[in-house]
């Protein structure tokens, strides 16, 4: 039985909609029709009622066989992460997922470390936004994927642990009076009536997500909102006056000369950095991986230099 014919069934039946399960499948939809068409033939049975107004309905054998079609799926996910697995290992080499610019403090000691624990592991580290990761995870394609945390809870298919936090902050121009009147830290409602730039969706995944939680814990809302592509242009956009951001505090320390940099206080919670890998992965080169990185988390939380236990 062809798999993507049962992709295509589960993404009908749990959209209940041909339109949104082609687009979530990123086909257009008379191939999606003739796979369910041709799943059906090969069932000998109708799973999928279209009724007016075009409302797709389970029929009862529909709705027993989503049930094992998706047991099916997630084993020949499981099967393939292992296989790939195995195979990595057999080259000794560790894929991580990695949004750079938000690890520029972890990366280089926690690597190191494990460096010393495996100096014979190959690390490849992929430039990859939090949906990306989460889809190389479920396909296997990397072990890990270092990612921020934005509070919502993680598919069940996943463990995390945390890696480092930092403040979130308040860039401002030099010359901005807040920068004049606030020397350390400050609360987030200060900048209530500032245009605030934002990370395009497009360009940083989460960050809205992100932002909201940070107003709504703090009650506060942007009076304006401009999207910017890119940190960078943001932070640049700040130093040339256009308005103030709200960032983790790791990505502006190359720009602490051309901008001014407020820790925002409580209730405004901190940026926070976790470490993602699946559930069925086997790898040993992982586990290594995974013991290294905790111990170095723990030092870290601890403000301490890591001391990695060797097995």
């Amino acid at each position: 039985m062809d798999l993507r014919y049962l992709r295509s069934f589960v993404a009908v039946a749990e959209e209940l909609s041909f339109g949104r399960a082609a687009k979530r499948l990123h086909l257009s939809q008379p191939p999606l029709s003739r796979q369910i068409m041709a799943l059906e033939a090969e069932l000998g049975v109708r799973l999928l009622e279209r009724g007016r107004f075009r409302r797709v309905t389970l029929t009862d054998a529909g709705k027993s066989f989503l049930t094992d079609a998706r047991l099916a799926l997630a084993t020949a996910t499981a099967a393939r992460g292992r296989a790939q697995d195995a195979a990595r290992d057999a080259r000794r080499q560790l894929k991580l997922g990695n949004i750079a610019k938000l690890s520029t403090r972890v990366l280089p000691p926690l690597l190191r470390a494990f460096r010393e624990q495996s100096p014979d592991v190959e690390v490849a580290m992929l430039e990859m936004n939090r949906p990306q990761q989460l889809t190389a995870l479920s396909e296997g394609r990397i072990h890990a994927g270092i990612f921020p945390d934005l509070g919502a809870p993680l598919d069940c298919h996943f463990y995390s642990m945390p890696l480092y936090s930092c403040p979130m902050v308040a860039v401002l121009p030099t010359d901005h009076p807040l920068a004049k009147e606030v020397k350390d830290s400050m609360r987030v409602n200060r900048l209530a009536g500032q245009t605030l730039l934002i990370a395009s969706p497009e360009t940083a995944p989460g960050y809205i997500e992100r932002l909201n939680d940070l107003c709504a814990t703090a009650n506060f809302v942007p009076a304006v909102t401009h999207p910017v592509e890119g940190t960078a242009n943001i932070l640049s956009m700040v130093a040339a006056g256009f308005g103030v951001a709200i960032l983790p505090e790791v990505v502006t320390t190359s720009f602490v000369h051309t901008c001014q940099i407020r820790v925002l206080r409580a209730p405004v919670p901190p940026f926070r950095l976790k470490l993602l890998w699946s559930r069925d992965a086997r790898s040993q080169m992982l586990r290594d991986f995974l013991t290294v990185a905790k111990q170095w988390a723990n030092g870290a939380a601890a403000g301490n230099e890591p001391r990695i236990v060797r097995g």
